[in-house]
C-alpha cells in the first residue's frame, strides 16, 4: 500500500511540474511576442522620424570637397529648430563623436575606462579605444583636444570635466595603448570613477 501511495504522489508531482513548466513557457512566449511587437512599432515610428544627414563629403556648401560654399543651397526647410539644438557637438567645430578618442583610466579603479568606452559608444562616439594612464591616479578628469573639435557634449557627459590642449599630453603616459593618432584623449580621474 505504501508503494502505491508513493507512486501516486510522485506521478502527481511530475504532472504538476510539467503543467507549471508548460505555463511558464507560454508566459515567456507571450512576453517575447509583446517585446517583439513593441520593438517593431518603435522601429516603424523611428523610420518616420528620420531626417537627412549631410556629411562633409556630400555637403555642397563645403568648398573642401568641391562645394560652392553657398550654404543656402543645402538648407532643409523642414528641419526642426529643436533638433538643431539637440547636440552642440554637431555645429561649428569638428564633430567630436567622429573623432578618434582614447580613454585612459587614471582613477585607480579597475575597469573604469572600459565602462566609459561603453558609455561613449552608446552616446554615438564611433572610435573609442581604452588604456591605463601610467603617471599615477588623477583626482579630476581632463579632456585633451585641439580647437578643431567641439567637446562641449563630452564635457557635459563627463560631469564638467576640465579641458586642455591635445599637445599637453604625449604617448609616454600610456604604455598599453598608442595615443599618438588620437584626436581626443580623455584621462578619467577619481571624480568620474563611479559616475557612468
Amino acid at each position: 500500500m505504501g508503494k502505491k501511495v508513493m507512486k501516486l504522489f510522485l506521478d502527481t508531482m511530475l504532472r504538476a511540474a510539467v503543467i507549471i513548466l508548460a505555463v511558464a513557457i507560454v508566459v515567456m512566449l507571450v512576453l517575447l511576442a509583446r517585446t517583439v511587437s513593441k520593438s517593431k512599432k518603435s522601429d516603424a515610428s523611428d523610420t518616420g522620424n528620420k531626417t537627412s544627414i549631410v556629411t562633409e563629403e556630400s555637403d555642397p556648401s563645403d568648398p573642401t570637397f568641391g562645394g560652392s560654399g553657398d550654404a543656402a543651397d543645402s538648407s532643409d526647410t523642414s528641419a526642426d529648430d529643436s533638433s538643431q539644438d539637440a547636440s552642440t557637438e554637431d555645429a561649428g567645430a569638428g564633430n567630436a563623436k567622429s573623432a578618434n578618442v582614447v580613454v585612459l583610466n587614471a582613477s585607480g579603479v579597475s575597469g573604469v575606462a572600459a565602462t566609459w568606452q561603453t558609455t561613449l559608444t552608446a552616446d554615438g562616439y564611433t572610435s573609442v579605444d581604452i588604456g591605463t594612464y601610467d603617471n599615477g591616479d588623477q583626482s579630476t578628469t581632463v579632456i585633451y583636444t585641439s580647437d578643431s573639435y567641439d567637446v562641449s557634449g563630452l564635457v557635459s557627459l563627463l560631469g564638467g570635466a576640465a579641458t586642455a590642449d591635445r599637445s599637453d599630453i604625449d604617448s609616454s603616459v600610456a604604455s598599453d595603448v598608442d595615443i599618438s593618432g588620437a584626436d581626443i584623449v580623455v584621462v578619467i580621474g577619481v571624480d568620474n570613477a563611479a559616475n557612468n
